[in-house]
């Protein structure tokens, strides 16, 4: 796990403002609304106050969430093309990051949907209690938040899988949004209700904290069913939720969930039945900001677990198009910019002979024109030795007379010349065993 990672941080700032936008707006329309709709006219002015500091905190996330992305975009394209951050903005190669991949195409999809969502909100805020506008905000902001699904694994897996865990993830998407960004303006609406100290905004307040329980049971039950469908999908056994960096965050990520719905519990069951008392509506505005630094802590996770592979590829055994040896060593590396799999035969100690197969991101082969495998022995200080790739057919390349001059954890590197300026650069490791 690597802690310097930039593009760990920039995930973590752009989903973190992509769900607080996203899960504002459905508090808004789906909560905050119906609950102040038959309240008397002296709450008026508070609730247009609050519904104020709603869309402007909506505009500030989006404002985010655009710049984060563009950041993104600016240091992939540095990792694809090998270069400094100013020499891929300068001569081009971001924008064709931009224009020629799907995250690209996606990246771009979403700042459409982010203009759109803001002038729509404009509307709302000029027009309020117009219900389809509420309504079209809220179908906007869900596809804002749902998009990112089709650029990681589950959107590159081909056929009815690939759609089912694509699924899995969109619901993950927007469920986390719903409840982690609507514990923000929840937080915001009961601190005005304390300030205000009035019967009424207590009673009003009392329905918008149910209806917003009931969202949240809806939410909590659908993460827990795609997050089961995820671990089975990225982590695969056990023994890698156990052993391997990505595992452990998956393990940190459900923990932090747990805690979420345990404060979740205590707010339903114990403090929403005695709102009416300062004690409780003081518990549980600050049982709420709490489980949303809970939240926001579990989309940190995700901003790593993105930056890094799946445990369940170091673990494959069979390779695309054919199966891996008994006695061979293999691993599947997947990145943005293509994926790599590697089989060494015999995987243990001694001379062996390697294959390294290109994939896109459809699972087709990617063609390059030059390959060259790196191995790093698991010893501190070992320097990696470097070996040239013979082309073969399909996108596989293959090197013999590889020297494995011990058995333990070795790091293999792959690293792919595609065209002008096109480059795949992954690693991972992989396990040699003893000689017999």
């Amino acid at each position: 796990m690597n802690f310097a990672d930039p593009l760990a941080y920039v995930r973590t700032v752009h989903f973190a403002a992509t769900i607080v936008a996203a899960g504002v707006v459905f508090f808004q329309v789906l909560i905050a609304e119906p609950a102040f709709a038959g309240a008397r006219d002296a709450l008026r002015p508070g609730f247009e106050d609050l519904r104020r500091r709603l869309i402007a905190l909506v505009a500030a996330s989006l404002i985010v969430a655009a710049l984060s992305a563009a950041v993104w975009l600016v240091l992939l394209a540095a990792d694809i093309y090998d270069a400094p951050v100013g020499e891929v903005c300068i001569n081009g190669d971001a924008w064709r990051v931009a224009s020629q991949t799907r995250f690209g195409e996606v990246l771009l999809g979403r700042l459409g949907l982010a203009v759109a969502l803001a002038l729509t909100l404009w509307l709302v805020a000029a027009a309020p209690g117009r219900r389809l506008l509420g309504l079209a905000a809220v179908a906007l902001a869900a596809t804002f938040l749902i998009a990112p699904a089709w650029t990681g694994h589950a959107g590159a897996t081909p056929g009815r899988s690939g759609e089912f865990l694509l699924g899995a993830d969109a619901l993950h998407l927007l469920a986390a949004g719903a409840w982690v960004g609507g514990l923000v303006p929840l937080a915001l609406l009961l601190a005005a209700a304390r300030r205000a100290k009035e019967p009424d905004w207590t009673t009003v307040t009392a329905v918008a904290v149910h209806r917003f329980s009931w969202l949240g049971i809806a939410c909590v039950g659908s993460l827990g069913a795609t997050a089961v469908v995820n671990a089975w999908n990225e982590v695969g056994t056990f023994d890698a939720l156990v052993a391997t960096d990505y595992g452990r965050l998956v393990l940190l990520k459900l923990g932090l969930f747990i805690a979420m719905v345990a404060l979740a519990s205590i707010n339903r069951f114990r403090l929403t039945p005695r709102l009416a008392t300062a004690s409780a509506a003081r518990a549980l505005q600050r049982n709420t900001v709490t489980e949303a630094v809970l939240g926001f802590a579990a989309v940190a996770v995700v901003g790593f677990l993105g930056a890094m592979a799946p445990a369940s590829h170091l673990h494959e055994h069979a390779v695309h198009g054919g199966t891996v040896p008994a006695d061979a060593a293999f691993v599947h590396i997947h990145s943005e910019q293509g994926m790599a799999e590697v089989t060494i035969t015999p995987g243990r100690a001694g001379t062996a002979r390697a294959t390294v197969q290109l994939l896109n991101e459809n699972f087709e082969p990617l063609f390059a024109q030059d390959v060259t495998l790196t191995l790093t022995a698991p010893l501190t200080g070992a320097k990696p030795i470097t070996y040239i790739a013979a082309p073969g057919a399909d996108g596989i390349w293959q090197v013999s007379r590889i020297a494995l001059t011990q058995p333990g954890n070795w790091t293999v590197a792959v690293a792919a010349e595609l065209g002008p300026k096109r480059r795949l650069d992954v690693a991972a490791p992989i396990v040699i065993e003893p000689a017999p």
